[in-house]
């Protein structure tokens, strides 16, 4: 049997649905985040760090090989430097970089927005995906699409290493989707000792974060022992690490965008590496 044109259309849309629907599953069932071999560096001279980079429901857990291509090192005086000898394996990928500069140093894996727009259509109301923006959705939707809502994704995977004497400089912000403020410096996290950071969105505090925040080795203990925290209305959250050791926070914000010409709502993430130090 021939197929129409309409019918063609609707075959190579729903193709392109599932696609979109497999890669948003794929995005948010594995956490990115980055691990760095070292948070300081004391040495005279300077010194060469490691880090991985994977996608993982597990702390410090090795499983989909995130790309650090994009890696970027927040110098102490605000400029930005790649990272150097790049390498991606099946399960991780990792890069290697010399910090000398004295003071504190952001390093940074942030992808790019990604837009999938939801919708519902046919006589039984499935509820379908299609990877498109408000501005793109019309020409790829079909005819009598219902219930239809566009959202923005966006990850940010951060940690911070100092050299030397600690700086802030390297703390600012962009003023875009969801960032983590330090309050308490990364360097001056102690186990024992109340921490302190503020979120944002779109550069202001943002109420309703929730995040999550994991200590290493959860493959050694029966339990998480995972510490969930949710901003307050000027966007703070405070903890407390009993034990030394290396964490990884994940935190995110659901909300609907006011005024924004490519999405509805946003989902996003902010997936923070740092250690606690013995007292």
């Amino acid at each position: 049997m021939m197929l129409t044109n309409k019918k063609l259309k609707a075959l190579t849309m729903a193709c392109t649905v599932v696609a979109g629907l497999a890669a948003t599953a794929t995005a948010n069932a594995h956490p990115r985040w980055v691990l760095p071999s070292h948070f300081t560096v004391s040495k005279e001279g300077g010194d060469w760090l490691t880090f991985d980079v994977t996608a993982s429901h597990g702390t410090f857990v090795f499983d989909k090989p995130a790309g650090s291509e994009s890696a970027q090192v927040v110098m102490p005086d605000g400029r930005k430097e790649r990272p150097n000898f790049v390498i991606r394996g099946k399960r991780r990928s990792i890069f290697d970089f010399y910090f000398e500069e004295e003071g504190t140093h952001k390093v940074q894996i942030n992808n790019v927005p990604s837009y999938y727009t939801q919708y519902k259509a046919g006589r039984r109301d499935t509820v379908k995906w299609a990877p498109a923006n408000k501005a793109e959705r019309d020409t790829l939707l079909p005819e009598k699409s219902r219930d239809v809502v566009t959202q923005l994704s966006f990850t940010r995977a951060e940690s911070y290493i100092t050299v030397g004497k600690p700086t802030d400089k390297a703390l600012e912000m962009d003023g875009k989707y969801l960032e983590l403020l330090p309050i308490t410096h990364p360097s001056d996290i102690v186990e024992g000792e109340e921490v302190s950071f503020q979120f944002y969105f779109n550069g202001e505090p943002q109420q309703g974060v929730t995040a999550e925040i994991t200590r290493e080795g959860t493959l050694y203990r029966n339990q998480q022992e995972q510490i969930d925290v949710i901003s307050d209305n000027e966007g703070k959250v405070t903890f407390t690490p009993d034990v030394a050791g290396r964490y990884l926070m994940k935190a995110n914000y659901k909300g609907e965008l006011k005024n924004n010409p490519l999405a509805d709502t946003a989902s996003v993430n902010v997936h923070f590496t740092f250690e606690a130090m013995l007292k």
